[in-house]
């Protein structure tokens, strides 16, 4: 696969803001599929009872329906998720588990804004259907993450939430400076990453990107593109850093 110009910068611009947010982080490059697969199984395995929230973020090349690459070989997003389900992983049952994606095609784009910055603003096979675990019981006021009592049911792909780059059969933009997605989200983390719920701020990462940027190409038909991020929510609670 060709190099991803661009994804270092990411990168360290995911770091930094993880860390400012409370996360012990670890990172690993261009690993291959059973590596990565061992990673996650290993990451789920671990007692996590300390710790109220995990988080993941995919940097790599990708395809049409969730297709992944490692450095050797095609994957899907749930061999990410998977391990994390709450049959599997309990002691992150009922604990938020963040899955943030920038897929990109082999084609990389300049961007630039064209908007003034004032407007800010799985496929389950049939035994699976009917699984549950126990978890500590909710009201319907705001929780904090590790505040939980007695005992209750909770499907076991609860408390995911999977942050994409783009929407489906759209490209994501990359180029040498870093991703739009990344950057604009560890910009709205840093800034408001301790006062907004995390829907609130992925909505104004939304809002950043459909307003503020468009491509720049010298193909006609890559030219004055528009893109928007898109999250997949599960939790079941308000989630504040």
């Amino acid at each position: 696969l060709p190099i991803r110009h661009g994804t270092d910068i990411d990168a360290a611009s995911l770091k930094k803001t993880a860390k400012f947010l409370g996360f012990k982080v670890k990172t690993h490059h261009d690993l291959e599929r059973k590596e990565i697969q061992d990673k996650m199984w290993k990451y789920a395995k671990k007692d996590h009872s300390d710790h109220d929230c995990f988080a993941c973020a995919i940097l790599t090349h990708g395809g049409r329906d969730d297709m992944l690459y490692a450095a050797d070989d095609k994957m899907e997003l749930s061999h990410f998720t998977e391990p994390f389900q709450a049959d599997k992983c309990k002691s992150l049952a009922g604990k938020p588990k963040l899955f943030f994606v920038q897929v990109t095609s082999r084609i990389c784009f300049y961007f630039r804004r064209n908007v003034p910055n004032h407007l800010l603003h799985t496929n389950i096979l049939a035994d699976q259907l009917n699984k549950n675990i126990l978890v500590g019981q909710v009201s319907a006021d705001t929780l904090d993450a590790s505040n939980q009592s007695p005992e209750v049911r909770l499907p076991v792909q609860a408390d995911f939430l999977i942050s994409l780059a783009t929407t489906a059969e759209h490209y994501a933009w990359r180029n040498e400076y870093g991703s739009i997605f990344i950057q604009t989200l560890c910009s709205v983390l840093n800034k408001y990453g301790h006062t907004l719920d995390l829907h609130k701020l992925l909505t104004r990462v939304n809002g950043m990107v459909a307003y503020n940027f468009e491509s720049w190409s010298k193909s006609e038909n890559m030219n004055h593109k528009k893109k928007i991020p898109t999250f997949t929510s599960r939790l079941t609670r308000d989630l504040y850093f």
